[in-house]
């Protein structure tokens, strides 16, 4: 090979070279545009499994704190609203209600309609509760025919009158049950919250008020029947 063939061949290689770093270039990014996409769908892959499992627990969460029958809270969720509530009150130094209610002559009702008739009863009142409180209430059903309200941020002033309001639409909308209409009625009790209260003690507080409502109305003959 001469002098004149070595020199078209490196001409040749010296023409050539750029062309293949600009293909090696492009090689590289392109590998670099595939490895990041790859990356962002499994980022994107990772953060809705971790969705759907955040909503699962959410709704474990659920199921564990709510009432089967009725759809409110039961006593687990409720204590934890509570707990809340208390911890909100002694931030910003706020007052609330907690009521119990139970219903008056349930007993009766399930002897004479039967149990059917009897739950149907318990979904009928949890829905008068919830419809006559306020959104930001609480309502649950702690088992049995007793349900608690815990009335957040209410002024102690107005806690008869809502309380009359609550007795008043218990006994104004009655359970229709084949054909018949099926009176309710409940006694309700409360007691005031403030920052530094005992959530067990409120619970004795307006459980025992409940039982003394429940007791004056035994004593009256019109009502006797109605009696728990």
């Amino acid at each position: 090979m001469n002098n004149s063939h070595l020199e078209l061949l490196k001409q040749l290689a010296d023409e050539f070279q750029p062309r293949t770093d600009a293909n090696t270039r492009a090689t590289v990014e392109t590998e670099s545009t595939d490895a990041f996409a790859t990356l962002v769908d499994l980022a994107r892959d990772m953060q809705n499994r971790l969705d759907q499992q955040q909503n699962r627990i959410r709704q474990l969460e659920q199921m564990v704190e709510t009432d089967e029958l009725t759809g409110l809270y039961n006593r687990r969720g409720f204590l934890r609203r509570t707990r809340e509530a208390m911890a909100r009150a002694a931030r910003y130094q706020e007052n609330g209600l907690l009521v119990i209610a139970d219903l008056d002559g349930f007993k009766l009702i399930n002897d004479h309609h039967g149990h059917a008739a009897g739950d149907a009863i318990l979904r009928h009142f949890a829905q008068n509760l919830r419809t006559h409180t306020r959104a930001d209430d609480f309502v649950a059903r702690f088992g049995g025919d007793e349900f608690a309200i815990l009335m957040v941020g209410s002024n102690p002033e107005v806690a008869e009158p809502r309380i009359r309001d609550l007795e008043k639409a218990t006994a104004r909308f009655p359970l229709i049950w084949q054909g018949a209409a099926l009176p309710i009625r409940a006694s309700f009790g409360f007691t005031v919250y403030h920052a530094d209260s005992d959530i067990t003690d409120l619970l004795k507080q307006a459980d025992d008020a409940m039982y003394a409502n429940k007791h004056a109305k035994r004593a009256l003959p019109q009502s006797s029947h109605n009696a728990a």
